[in-house]
C-alpha cells in the first residue's frame, strides 16, 4: 500500500575500486563496501567502464557465483590511453608521491602503436572484458590526447574479440572523432563547449547512446560553493566525518595543472546539462551513470545524477528508465535484455519505494526492499552520516 515498484537501478558509469574522499585525503579504496553501497541504494547492476584492480573480473566472477554480495558487475577491466594521458597526468597530479609510481603504471594501459592497441585488447579479451574503454578527453587540459586513427585501430581490434568500445569524451571534436571511429558508447557528455548547432544531428545520426554524468562535473564546479548537503541516501551511507571533510578545501592544497581544468569547468558550468537535452531532442539515447569518485558516493552518487537529468528537463518517469530499461538494452547488446524491467519472465531485480517516483524521482531513496534476482536484501545503514 502505498508504494512502487520499480526496477533495479543500472549505474552505467561506476567504479567499484575507487576511493570517494577528497583528492587531499588520499585513501585506499573499499571495494566491497562499494558494492554494499550500491545494493543498499537500490543498484543492482554496475557498468565499471574502468577497473585496472588484478581483482576486477575475480570480484565480477565472486558476485555472479553468490560468493561476494554486491550489484551484477559488467566490466572494461584496465582502460586504454595514450602515453600520459588521462587519467594517468590526474594521479601524477594528486597521488602522494611514495605511491604514485605504482598508481601511474596501473590505473591505464598507455599505448603508441598499434600493436601495443593488439596486444591491450588481446589481453583484455582474454579475462572476458565486457566492454572496452578508451580515454580520449584531456584532464588536465594540457595533457596529450590519442590520435583518431589509434581510436580506430582499437575498436578495430575490439571487434575481432566482438567486443564494443565506449569512449570517455570532453568536447565536441572528441565526440565526432570517436563517433567516426566506430565507438559503441559516449561515457560522459559534452562538458567543455557547447555543441555547435549544425553538429547536433550529426551526433544525433550516429545512433550511439550517451552517459551524460552531469552529477560528477557539476560536483567540481560546485566544490568552493560550501559543505555539502547531503542526501538521504549518503546520510545512511557515508560517514559524516567524510561528508563534512570536504569543505573547506585547505588553503596548502595545491591544484597544479588540474586548476585550469577546473576554472575552464566553472566557466562552463550549466553546458553539459544543455548540450544532454539538445541531444536527446535530437534522437540521442542518454543513459544514467554517476562515475563513483572523490565525493562522488557509491549508490547515492546514480540517485544525485537522476536528480540532474530531471533538473535538465527529463521527465522523472524518463530518468528512471535512463537508469533501467534503457541501461538493461544496452548492456544486453542486441540482445533481449533480461532485466530493467517489471515484466513476467525477467529477473527479478526490484525496489519497493514508498510514495510514486515517476511523480518526484527523489522518491527512490524511500526504499521499503531491494531484491536482486528475486532475492530480498537485508539493508542497514553502513554510514551514520548526519
Amino acid at each position: 500500500s502505498g508504494a512502487t515498484l520499480v526496477p533495479g537501478l543500472i549505474d552505467m558509469h561506476g567504479h567499484l575500486n575507487s576511493g570517494t574522499a577528497p583528492s587531499w585525503e588520499f585513501a585506499f579504496p573499499d571495494p566491497e563496501a562499494n558494492l554494499r553501497s550500491y545494493l543498499y541504494a537500490g543498484v543492482t547492476s554496475v557498468l565499471d567502464p574502468g577497473d585496472s584492480s588484478a581483482e576486477a573480473f575475480e570480484r565480477r566472477r565472486r558476485v555472479a557465483e553468490g560468493d561476494l554480495v554486491g550489484p551484477r558487475i559488467y566490466s572494461a577491466g584496465t582502460l586504454i590511453t595514450c602515453s600520459d594521458g588521462h587519467p594517468v597526468a590526474l594521479v601524477r597530479e594528486f597521488a602522494p608521491g611514495w605511491i604514485s609510481w605504482y598508481v601511474e603504471s596501473q590505473i591505464a594501459t598507455q599505448v603508441e602503436s598499434d600493436a601495443e592497441v593488439d596486444e591491450a585488447v588481446d589481453a583484455l579479451a582474454a579475462n572476458g572484458a565486457d566492454v572496452v574503454k578508451v580515454a580520449v578527453d584531456r584532464i588536465p587540459l594540457d595533457a596529450p590526447r590519442i590520435p583518431k586513427e589509434r581510436i580506430a585501430a582499437i575498436v578495430e581490434r575490439a571487434r575481432s574479440h566482438d567486443l564494443r568500445v565506449v569512449a570517455h569524451i570532453g568536447d565536441t571534436q572528441d565526440a565526432l572523432d570517436t563517433a567516426d571511429a566506430g565507438v559503441s558508447l559516449w561515457v560522459h557528455g559534452v562538458y567543455k563547449d557547447r555543441i555547435p548547432d549544425d553538429q547536433v544531428a550529426k551526433l544525433a545520426g550516429f545512433g550511439i547512446p550517451m552517459i551524460a554524468t552531469i552529477e560528477v562535473f557539476d560536483r567540481y564546479a560546485r566544490a568552493g560553493d560550501g559543505p555539502i548537503v547531503p542526501s538521504r541516501i549518503e546520510r545512511e551511507t557515508v560517514p559524516g566525518s567524510v561528508l563534512t571533510s570536504f569543505y573547506p578545501i585547505p588553503d596548502d592544497f595545491d591544484l597544479g595543472s588540474f586548476g585550469a581544468w577546473l576554472e575552464a569547468l566553472q566557466a562552463e558550468r550549466g553546458v553539459l546539462a544543455e548540450n544532454t537535452m539538445r541531444l536527446r531532442r535530437a534522437g540521442v539515447t542518454i543513459l544514467a551513470g554517476s562515475d563513483t569518485q572523490s565525493g562522488v558516493f557509491p549508490g547515492a552518487g546514480l540517485h544525485r545524477e537522476l536528480g540532474q537529468l530531471v533538473k535538465a528537463g527529463f521527465a522523472p518517469a524518463e530518468a528512471i528508465r535512463a537508469a533501467t530499461l534503457d541501461a538493461a538494452v544496452f548492456l544486453a547488446d542486441d540482445q533481449p535484455p533480461e532485466f530493467g524491467a517489471v515484466r513476467v519472465g525477467l529477473r527479478a531485480d526490484l525496489l519497493l519505494v514508498e510514495g510514486d517516483p515517476t511523480q518526484d524521482v527523489a522518491r527512490l531513496q524511500d526504499l521499503r526492499e531491494v531484491f536482486v534476482d528475486g532475492i530480498a536484501i537485508e539493508r542497514e545503514g553502513i554510514g551514520g552520516g548526519t
